[in-house]
C-alpha cells in the first residue's frame, strides 16, 4: 500500500497551488508564503504513536511519516534532532515553578535548531538533482547549510549581509562554503532571485525547510509521553519557528496522537524591535533596525512570517513579550550556572521573558512550561568573553592566553579604519573605498567586515545607527567609542 501523507504546496495568501518541484519559497503570483499541505486523512491510515516509535531511526527522520516524502537515498543527515528535554530543578526553584522543562536544541550538529530544517531542505535539493546551494544569512542558516552541503558532497555559497557573529563565520569557513559579502539583506535576497538553474536557493522560509522545524514540537510532546505542555516559549526573529511549532501541534492533534493540545505559545522578542508583539497589540510597527550586539538573530525589523506567528499566538490564546538585550545576556549566565546549558543570548531571551510573565501572572507557577533553547552560546565569542571576564581568575588566564582586550598596537589596516572613523561615522562599503583612495590599501569587503567586527569586540567602535540608502539598502554606520577615542589619543602621543 502506498502511504499517503503529502498533498502538495499551497500559497497561504492567494490559495493557489505551487509546483512541487520548484525551489521557491514565495508564491510566483502574489509573493505570499508557501506552505506544505499534509494529507491528514491519508496519514491517519498509517501514522500512530507506535509507527513513530521506530528505534531504527533517530531525531528528525524518525518522524518521516509526518514529513513530505523525500527519496530515502537522497537524505543528508548529521543526526539532528533527538535533543534532550531536561526537567529543570535549580532554575525552576529560582523562578518558583513546579514543572519547567528546557528543550536543549544547542546539541544539534551545527549547534542550533535550524539543522532540523536544513536536513529536509538540502535532502530535497539533492533529490531534485541539485549539486550546489546558496543562502543569504548572517546567522545560523548559513553555517548549517554549509555543514549539510559538506556532508552531502555539494558545493555551498553564503552571501553575508551586515554584521555576523564570529563563531558562525568560523563555522561557515570551516565547512568550506564560499563567502560573498553583500551590503544588506535586500541585496542578498535580490542575489538569490538571480541564481543559475544549477544552484538551489536555501531560505529559512522554504516550505520544506519549515516542515523539518515542526518536528521540535512533535518531539517535545513525544518526550512528555504524548501529553502536550501548557506553554511553549520560543525566541522569535522571522516568526517561522513559532508558527511551525503551532503547525506541528495542530497536526498531531488532527491525527489523534494526543487527546488534546492545551498548549499556548509565547513569542519573545527584543525591546525596540518587536514587530510581532506590535501586531498583537494593534500597533503599526515601522520597519526600522535597532542597534544590537548580542541578539542579532531575533533583531528582525521586518519578519517574513510575522502574520503567521501572530496568528499562531492568537489561535492558541498565547502571548508575546519583549526583553532588553542586557536581560538576555544576564540569563545566559543564569541558565549556564543552574542548568549546565550554554545558550546564545537570543535563546536565553526565553528565560528573561518567562520571568516577566510569571511576575505579571500571565503564566501560573503551577503550569507545565517548555522553554526552547535554539542555539549554542559558543557561536558568539564576544558574549562568551564578556561572561568569562567577570571572573577574576578567568580574566587573569585570558590575559595570558589571549591578546590584550586593547592591544597597545593593532594592525595597520585596523588603525587606518580607526583614523577614518575619527573623522566621521561611516559604513563598510564607504570605508573600503576610502581605504583604497586615501591610504592605498585595497581590501576585500569581507576583510573590512572582519576588521569592524573585531574592533567592536575590542570595544573601540560601536554601531551608531542604521540608515537606508536611496536604493533602500540598509547601511550600518560605525563610530568610535570613548575607549576608541582614548586609544587614538594614545596613538597620537606615541
Amino acid at each position: 500500500m502506498v502511504k499517503r501523507n503529502f498533498a502538495g504546496v499551497k500559497c497561504t495568501k492567494c490559495g493557489s497551488d505551487a509546483p512541487v518541484g520548484s525551489p521557491l519559497s514565495c508564491c510566483d503570483g502574489c509573493g505570499g508564503q508557501l506552505k506544505v499541505v499534509m494529507d491528514i486523512e491519508g496519514m491517519k491510515e498509517h501514522v500512530t504513536r507506535e509507527t513513530l516509535d521506530d528505534r531504527r531511526l533517530r531525531g528528525v527522520w524518525r518522524y518521516r511519516d509526518i514529513l513530505p516524502v523525500i527519496n530515502p537515498k537522497a537524505i543528508i543527515s548529521l543526526g539532528e534532532g533527538n535533543t534532550n528535554l531536561l526537567r529543570s530543578e535549580s532554575l525552576a526553584q529560582i523562578l518558583g515553578m513546579k514543572r519547567l522543562f528546557v528543550k536543549d536544541e544547542t546539541t544539534n550538529p551545527s549547534g542550533a535548531f535550524i539543522d532540523r530544517g536544513t536536513t529536509v531542505e538540502i535532502s530535497r535539493a539533492r533529490s531534485l538533482g541539485y549539486r550546489s546551494a546558496s543562502c543569504a544569512s548572517s546567522g545560523n542558516l548559513a553555517s548549517s547549510m554549509a555543514a549539510y552541503c559538506a556532508r552531502g558532497g555539494m558545493n555551498s555559497k553564503a552571501y553575508l549581509p551586515g554584521e555576523i557573529d564570529l563563531g558562525k563565520l568560523y563555522q561557515i569557513v570551516a565547512y568550506g562554503a564560499e563567502i560573498v559579502p553583500v551590503s544588506d539583506r535586500a541585496e542578498a535576497n535580490e542575489v538569490l532571485q538571480t541564481l543559475d538553474d544549477e544552484t538551489y536557493p536555501v531560505t529559512g522560509r522554504n516550505p520544506f525547510f519549515l516542515e523539518g522545524t515542526k518536528t521540535v514540537a512533535v518531539e517535545i510532546v513525544d518526550q512528555l509521553d504524548w501529553r502536550a505542555p501548557d506553554w511553549i516559549i520560543v525566541p522569535v526573529g522571522s516568526g517561522a519557528l513559532l508558527s511551525m511549532v503551532h503547525k506541528g501541534l495542530e497536526e498531531i492533534r488532527q491525527l489523534g496522537l494526543v487527546d488534546e493540545v492545551p498548549t499556548k505559545l509565547i513569542g519573545v522578542q527584543l525591546k525596540g524591535c518587536s514587530p510581532i508583539l506590535d501586531r498583537l497589540k494593534g500597533k503599526s510597527s515601522p520597519f526600522s533596525a535597532v542597534s544590537c550586539k548580542f541578539a542579532r538573530d531575533i533583531a528582525v525589523p521586518d519578519p517574513c512570517m510575522a502574520d503567521e506567528a501572530a496568528d499562531a499566538i492568537r489561535d492558541t490564546g498565547g502571548d508575546a513579550v519583549a526583553v532588553a538585550e542586557k536581560e538576555m545576556v544576564e540569563c545566559v549566565g543564569v541558565l549556564a550556572r543552574n542548568e549546565g546549558i550554554f545558550a546564545e543570548p537570543a535563546s536565553a531571551s526565553v528565560i528573561a521573558g518567562l520571568r516577566g510573565l510569571l511576575d505579571s501572572g500571565v503564566v501560573d507557577r503551577s503550569d507545565t512550561v517548555v522553554a526552547l533553547m535554539t542555539g549554542i552560546g559558543l557561536k558568539d565569542p564576544a558574549v562568551a568573553r564578556k561572561i568569562a571576564s567577570e571572573n577574576r581568575v578567568a580574566r587573569s588566564l585570558m590575559s595570558r592566553f589571549e591578546e590584550s582586550p586593547v592591544p597597545r598596537r593593532i594592525g595597520d589596516s585596523k588603525l587606518a579604519i580607526l583614523r577614518l572613523l575619527s573623522a566621521k561615522a561611516d559604513y563598510a562599503y564607504s570605508l573600503r573605498k576610502a581605504l583604497a583612495d586615501t591610504c592605498g590599501r585595497p581590501m576585500s569587503l569581507v576583510s573590512v567586515y572582519q576588521h569592524l567586527s573585531e574592533l567592536v569586540d575590542l570595544g573601540l567602535i560601536s554601531v551608531e545607527k542604521h540608515e537606508r540608502s536611496p536604493e533602500r539598502r540598509m547601511r550600518v554606520f560605525y563610530s568610535l567609542t570613548e575607549r576608541g577615542m582614548e586609544f587614538m589619543r594614545e596613538q597620537k602621543t606615541e
